[in-house]
């Protein structure tokens, strides 16, 4: 008598279950990854300068390499892997790291730090992998918190729509502290539904699952401060446990201390340097970071289709309502509801409201989504509504092409773009000999890197020193650009020696003119990627 044998039946699902989580994965880090070279071997993002310089003090040898106030984490994570990138660079060029770092003469200057000179370029592009593969293990934390809750299909559904969001995918290839934050966030959430299943399934010794919890809010903290909300989830997480008093209260200590141990993990100089971060607590309700102004508030920022877009903003909060309404979800939704009520607590009664703040909030909308409707496909096939279940197949498909329409029109200019001081020295380097001669501002931020290609013989010389070297010297070219006075400490003198400036360069012929984006002259500020640079033809020899 033969016997039915439901061992093949089973390994295809698992064959089946991993093909397609591993084509998920591959998603997700194909439109993270593509872009990690945009506008080298300059930053791409404004931010992307606070995470990098402490990276490059720390290469330099500085034993306090914490002088910032900007969480260190993510700086922290992207020095191991320049340590571990170490011989391949030697390999490559011959010589260490050190050789190839700016010099803390070359850094500073007596109008403040310059801000765009980051190198070498594969200090970016290390960062940005960094971040990128952060990104891509948020996916994957998602996928598997969404099954653990919902099952195989709700984690499928979870990593595709944050593998495509554009919010995570935008924020996946530059190196920024909210991408990092957001991992150790939902790898928090992940490990309180840990606890409710070893909860559940009278499992010893769950003071180890609270502390590990705790340990992920701290370095949670370390990336972003404001992210350390997300420990409020493992409070309310322990408070639901179907335990004694003094069970939830062992676990609550058990997940302090972790959280101790993330933080210092995640702030090595919380320690020895607490005055900092209260500096940057300071400097959050001060008034010149109340008189930055977003753009766009929160709300209207994550309704737009850069961010989360209408159509999943809507299942989203029907998601959330359902959770909270369906008895075997509540505990989960009351515990990410507590830390998205703290961490907007947190952030939102200031006026400066970039929608990176509430970047760790995003995954766990994903995943409701996803668990909404892989109980809705649950629901319509155990009760032959075949049609019904179309329409909601339909919906998720209409939800993925959105994301992925949003995602590749953010992909599209990245993919493409070149910073327009690769472009002009791409220009001097075709146009001018090794005879000809160059004068370049420092002002513009061109890397020495940089000019190096060129053959011809090329003097920078900061903006108040060029105008006399004109007078006593003849140039072939005049690498300049669209000066802005911001922040100048002397206004008057500024616009003075600027109209003298214009007076002088006026007649040159303009050879080549690249960018929109005005020059600040003091260094401390972004050049951005679209700076404006400007190509003079020198006066003509004797």
């Amino acid at each position: 008598m033969e016997t039915f044998n439901p061992a093949p039946e089973a390994d295809r699902h698992q064959s089946k279950d991993a093909i397609l989580w591993l084509v998920l994965v591959a998603l997700a880090a194909l439109v993270r990854l593509g872009p990690i070279t945009s506008g080298l071997p300059y930053i791409d993002y404004v931010d992307e300068g606070h995470v990098l310089h402490p990276v490059i003090r720390i290469l330099n040898g500085e034993t306090d390499p914490s002088v910032s106030i900007y969480p260190p984490a993510t700086s922290y994570l992207i020095v191991v892997a320049a340590k571990a990138y170490t011989p391949f660079y030697r390999m490559f060029h011959h010589h260490g790291w050190r050789r190839d770092l700016p010099t803390d003469r070359e850094y500073r200057t007596p109008l403040g730090e310059r801000y765009d000179l980051i190198a070498p370029p594969e200090i970016i592009w290390l960062g940005r992998l960094v971040v990128a593969l952060l990104s891509v293990g948020t996916v994957m934390v998602a996928g598997t918190l969404a099954k653990v809750v919902g099952g195989a299909r709700a984690g499928w559904l979870a990593m595709l729509f944050t593998a495509l969001c554009p919010a995570l995918v935008s924020r996946g290839s530059i190196v920024i502290i909210d991408t990092t934050a957001t991992f150790f966030a939902v790898v928090t959430l992940y490990l309180c539904q840990r606890l409710r299943v070893f909860a559940a399934a009278n499992r010893p010794a769950l003071w180890r699952g609270a502390a590990c919890a705790g340990v992920a809010a701290g370095l949670a903290f370390g990336a972003k401060y404001t992210v350390g909300a997300v420990f409020a989830a493992v409070l309310v997480t322990i408070l639901t446990l179907p335990l004694a008093r003094k069970g939830k209260a062992i676990l609550i200590l058990s997940a302090g201390g972790g959280l101790l141990i993330g933080v210092l993990g995640g702030v090595v100089g919380t320690v020895f340097h607490l005055e900092r971060i209260v500096v940057l607590l300071r400097l959050l309700v001060s008034g010149d970071y109340q008189a930055i102004r977003s753009d766009q508030n929160y709300w209207s920022a994550a309704l737009s289709a850069s961010e989360i877009g209408v159509p999943l903003m809507i299942a989203g909060l029907a998601s959330i309502v359902w959770m909270c309404w369906n008895v075997s979800t509540r505990r989960v939704a009351l515990s990410w509801i507590a830390f998205a009520l703290l961490l907007v607590l947190a952030v939102a009664w200031a006026n400066f409201q970039p929608f990176r703040n509430l970047l760790s909030l995003v995954p766990p909308f994903c995943i409701a989504v996803a668990l909404l409707f892989d109980r809705l496909l649950y629901s319509f096939e155990h009760q032959s509504r075949p049609l019904i279940r179309w329409l909601a197949v339909g919906v998720i498909l209409f939800l993925t092409l959105s994301l992925a329409r949003a995602t590749l029109q953010h992909l599209q200019p990245r993919l493409t773009h070149i910073d327009t001081r690769v472009r002009a020295i791409d220009w001097i380097q075709q146009h001018a000999t090794k005879e000809e001669t160059v004068l370049g501002l420092q002002e513009l931020s061109v890397l020495p890197g940089e000019w190096n290609r060129v053959a011809a013989r090329c003097t920078v010389v900061p903006w108040f020193e060029a105008l006399d070297l004109l007078e006593r010297q003849r140039f072939d070219y005049i690498v300049t650009g669209d000066l802005d006075l911001r922040y100048a400490p002397d206004p008057n003198a500024w616009a003075s020696y600027l109209d003298r400036w214009k007076t002088k360069v006026a007649p040159l012929a303009v050879q080549a003119d690249f960018g929109q984006v005005v020059t600040p002259v003091m260094p401390y500020l972004w050049r951005t990627a679209d700076e404006r640079i400007l190509i003079l033809r020198g006066n003509p020899r004797e």
